[in-house]
């Protein structure tokens, strides 16, 4: 009795390709050869898949693994050849193009987009033409094969160039690239680095934009005729480090993809070229944007932490790992930090200074040994940043399903030497950084750096953070840690930021728990503290003098009066005044402290 499959597998054979006979529902063989074995009828079973062997039928199989590529390929690439549909739920779309090798392929390439396969062009292996196999996606839905025509495969020359062609139209899609601006912008960079028609690039920036902005006013084909021509005026030639910032991607990225498609010029590491835009087409729509639900902002810690890049600076010694390590280990497991509610999430620390040994003795004086363990990872195995750095984050950011906080300790560590001729100070910590901060921002999650303070004395307390006011300027939000000097356990806590109210916090060290504890607004505390000050002094002062000068306080204590303590004491004083807390005396500038039950009695 003749099957279906050996049907099938009869016309195969008598057009020259060579099977591979397969397991049922199946890519796969038993046999080990079978990229050099050529298979008869007879060896396939009643119940088979069927496969092509592409090397000895001297095939290229343009394997189409998005629906992006789906929708290109069946625009762009030549149709009058050797074509495979697969069926899904019953439909049929053509995921396969055949093609002649004349061995100008002599290996797969396989292209990928954030660890996903895009598209295949493939000389070797195998291709299933006949059965069912289940679906990538969910494994309880069954694909079918069906073998369109009977065309036979063609050769075409500049087939690469096309299937680079769709794999670049496949990446641009996964950005948010619109109608006018980024669409200008693209046609610009196609103008600026191929070799293509105006038909061509019109064409290119049409099929991107029918997918990705279909419902602009300006998603018409007219629209894209104009920014050809506009383009062809040679006033609106922007690069790819324009388009890659308009479209928030990594400008590496972006040159990569115009490379695969035409040739950047070495000048162009540096956009020197104007760009004349229009700032009536690309101000925001206010009513419409007014009326739209955004998202909220995520934070690491709420009220504190915010998502963006953040910086946490603090003297020498002021614990600063301890309590970032402490922080990490809070969003990991979603508990409190510092009073305040964590959103949990994974977490990162990178403990630049550190080795395995004080890892360990810190996660268990911290006492965290029985929590979920965040990711950390040493000094050794980290790149510099511009050199590898900010790709190595993405793909962490992208291998978690909730990354909600990385922290690097110490920024120094990760920064390259800068040449002297790369700029200021300023310029060099913005290009540097850019790129972290764009993560950042675009992947809603919270990257904190730690770096030091320096000894010199500023106006501005933040103007103490190491480094250039570019850091400053990069950055989200910043805290500042302040532990003092002596051995003193009092601390306190700034921050400041785009997205979040200032805030001091009084703090104190737990040598036992190795950590700080929150105790309260630093101001109220500090007023406290200062009126606790002035009513122990004039306690004592009481016993020899009636009346009691703010100086008389200061020498108590033995400070100079005209000190910034002995100043403090004296402001002080006449806020309890204010306050009735003191009672003025007899003559100027003098006080008299009653106990609170004996204020009624002396009225």
């Amino acid at each position: 009795m003749i099957t279906k499959v050996h049907s099938f597998a009869k016309k195969i054979v008598d057009q020259g390709y060579n099977i591979v006979p397969l397991f049922p529902n199946a890519k796969n063989t038993h046999d080990h050869n079978w990229i050099n074995k050529k298979y008869s009828i007879e060896d396939v079973l009643d119940d088979s898949n069927l496969g092509i062997n592409l090397g000895q039928s001297n095939l290229i199989d343009i394997d189409l693994d998005c629906p992006f590529a789906v929708y290109f390929g069946g625009i762009w690439l030549p149709h009058n050849t050797l074509k495979l549909a697969r069926v899904v739920k019953d439909k049929k779309e053509i995921t396969h193009f055949f093609y002649l090798n004349n061995q100008s392929l002599k290996d797969n390439d396989v292209k990928k987009f954030r660890g996903n396969t895009v598209l295949e062009n493939r000389c070797k292996g195998q291709t299933v033409i006949f059965g069912q196999t289940p679906m990538k996606e969910d494994s309880s839905i069954m694909v079918s094969r069906i073998w369109v025509d009977e065309q036979k495969p063609i050769f075409v020359d500049n087939l690469q160039s096309i299937v680079n062609k769709i794999y670049v139209a496949c990446v641009l899609c996964f950005y948010e690239i619109g109608a006018n601006v980024g669409a200008l912008k693209l046609d610009s960079c196609i103008k600026r680095y191929c070799d293509w028609s105006d038909d061509e690039r019109e064409d290119f920036i049409w099929q991107i934009v029918k997918l990705t902005d279909p419902n602009s006013r300006d998603c018409t084909r007219k629209k894209m005729q104009n920014h050809v021509r506009s383009n062809n005026k040679e006033t609106k030639n922007s690069g790819y480090i324009s388009f890659a910032n308009h479209i928030g991607a990594d400008e590496k990225e972006i040159k990569n993809l115009f490379a695969l498609i035409g040739s950047i010029p070495s000048s162009d590491g540096y956009e020197k070229t104007k760009s004349i835009v229009d700032f009536n087409n690309v101000s925001l729509d206010m009513p419409t944007l007014m009326k739209t639900e955004l998202p909220p902002m995520l934070w690491a810690v709420g009220g504190i932490l915010p998502e963006g890049f953040v910086c946490l600076a603090g003297r020498p010694k002021a614990m600063k790992s301890w309590t970032a390590l402490k922080i990490v280990y809070a969003v990991q497991n979603g508990i409190d930090f510092l009073g305040h509610k964590t959103n949990q999430g994974d977490a990162i620390y990178f403990g630049l200074e550190d080795s395995k040994r004080r890892i360990k003795d810190r996660v268990e004086k911290l006492g965290f040994s029985h929590l979920k363990q965040p990711q950390i990872v040493l000094g050794g195995d980290v790149p510099y940043l511009g050199f590898g750095f900010e790709e190595c984050l993405e793909n962490w950011i992208k291998s978690k399903e909730n990354p909600r906080l990385v922290v690097i300790d110490t920024l120094a560590r990760i920064k390259p030497r800068q040449s002297k001729s790369s700029g200021t100070a300023y310029d060099s910590d913005n290009l540097l950084m850019n790129g972290i901060q764009k993560l950042a921002v675009q992947n809603n999650l919270t990257v904190m750096f730690i770096t030091h303070l320096s000894k010199a004395s500023q106006e501005y307390s933040f103007d103490k953070i190491q480094g250039s006011v570019g850091i400053q300027g990069m950055t989200d939000a910043m805290w500042m840690l302040d532990r003092g000097d002596g051995i003193s356990t009092k601390a306190s806590l700034k921050g400041r930021g785009r997205d979040i109210l200032d805030f001091e916090y009084a703090l104190t060290w737990d040598n036992e728990s190795m950590s700080y504890n929150f105790e309260g607004n630093l101001v109220e505390i500090n007023k406290n503290e200062n009126r606790r000050e002035i009513v122990v002094a004039m306690e004592q002062l009481h016993n020899d003098l009636k009346e009691v000068r703010p100086s008389d306080v200061a020498k108590y204590y033995g400070v100079n009066s005209n000190s910034k303590d002995g100043r403090r004491m004296s402001r002080t004083m006449q806020r309890m005044a204010e306050q009735f807390e003191l009672l003025r005396g007899s003559k100027y500038g003098t006080y008299i402290y009653v106990k609170p039950k004996d204020v009624g009695t002396i009225l």
